[in-house]
């Protein structure tokens, strides 16, 4: 091989990191996770810096920022310096429910901390104690109206998309039941497992092992068709609620004023990425479907969610905090 096919060759190797910024990355990057350890999110966050890496030659190291709805790691992104070496891992909580669940956010999630581009989405599956006298969504649904005031559902945080799912069946149900938020998602499962909580809706694979072991209750699944995850399990909309579906999103965002270069580049990226198989396999095994969607895309996705969001937070009265 002479030396211009040499050049040649390194150039294609190099190209995906020189394609994206000149002088960018030289350090690590960080993805800050708005949520606890071992839920999607960080698990997609892990799954996206494994295959970011090589690409850009620079480590991506994962950080879980639970707390305040997903706020607290939002918040500390906005304040992060614009330099490309600090993301964020979130969706619905932060950018499409929060300005509308608190009052008193220091930042502007969408002016702030900006997409970089939508990675997937997932529905959560509803279950119950395995004590809990109920075998069907109907029967949650009749004790509830038996015992007003009585049940309880956890969440992951004040916005997530288990609360919006739990007050959307509130709201088109007639039903009063009590909302117990928790810092995390595997702590909201512990309080349903420890018999604190009634009932919560979660990401499918995290709660699938105790199903099967007997000790929860599977009633609904939140998407509109059945997961092959889950095929007995029915959908919300087949138990007598036509039209639910709650589906939970994830996507990368960086603070304003990151470049556009950094920015264009990682979405290209993204793109790729989820179109190769072993990540769309491994998503199907999390219960996610992997969905691409633009900075440009999700930003006007948003501008449509985040209202539908706000009506139905104020229709069922969900306090602001």
């Amino acid at each position: 091989m002479n030396l211009r096919c040499v050049f040649v060759a390194l150039a294609v190797l190099l190209a995906p990191v020189l394609a994206i910024a000149e002088d960018w990355p030289t350090q690590p990057i960080r993805i800050i996770v708005s949520s606890g350890a071992g839920g999607t999110a960080d698990i997609l966050a892990r799954m996206m810096g494994d295959r970011l890496s090589p690409l850009l030659g620079q480590p991506l190291v994962i950080e879980d920022r639970p707390g305040a709805g997903g706020h607290l790691g939002a918040g500390l992104v906005a304040r992060s310096a614009p330099d490309g070496y600090t993301l964020l891992m979130s969706g619905q909580p932060t950018h499409s429910v929060g300005p509308h669940l608190f009052k008193h956010l220091t930042y502007d999630p969408m002016r702030d901390v900006p997409p970089v581009g939508m990675i997937a989405v997932a529905p959560n599956l509803l279950v119950v104690n395995a004590s809990l006298p109920v075998r069907s969504l109907a029967d949650l649904v009749a004790l509830a109206r038996e015992k007003p005031g009585q049940l309880t559902y956890s969440s992951a945080g004040n916005g997530t998309s288990g609360h919006l799912a739990a007050e959307l069946l509130k709201t088109m149900a007639h039903i009063d039941i009590r909302h117990i938020p928790y810092k995390s998602g595997p702590e909201a499962v512990t309080g349903v497992l420890a018999g604190d909580v009634s009932f919560v809706f979660f990401t499918v694979p995290s709660v699938l092992p105790q199903v099967e072991a007997g000790k929860l209750r599977a009633l609904a699944i939140t998407s509109a068709t059945r997961s092959a995850l889950v095929p007995n399990v029915p959908t919300v909309a087949e138990e007598g609620f036509p039209g639910f579906e709650v589906l939970a999103w994830y996507a990368l965002f960086a603070p304003r004023g990151t470049p556009e270069a950094i920015v264009a580049g990682l979405d290209a990226e993204l793109e790729k990425i989820l179109q190769m198989p072993d990540v769309r396999s491994k998503m199907a095994e999390l219960g996610a479907e992997p969905r691409y969607m633009s900075a440009a895309d999700l930003t006007n996705f948003v501008e449509i969610e985040s209202p539908k969001w706000g009506e139905l937070i104020r229709a069922s009265g969900t306090a602001a905090e």
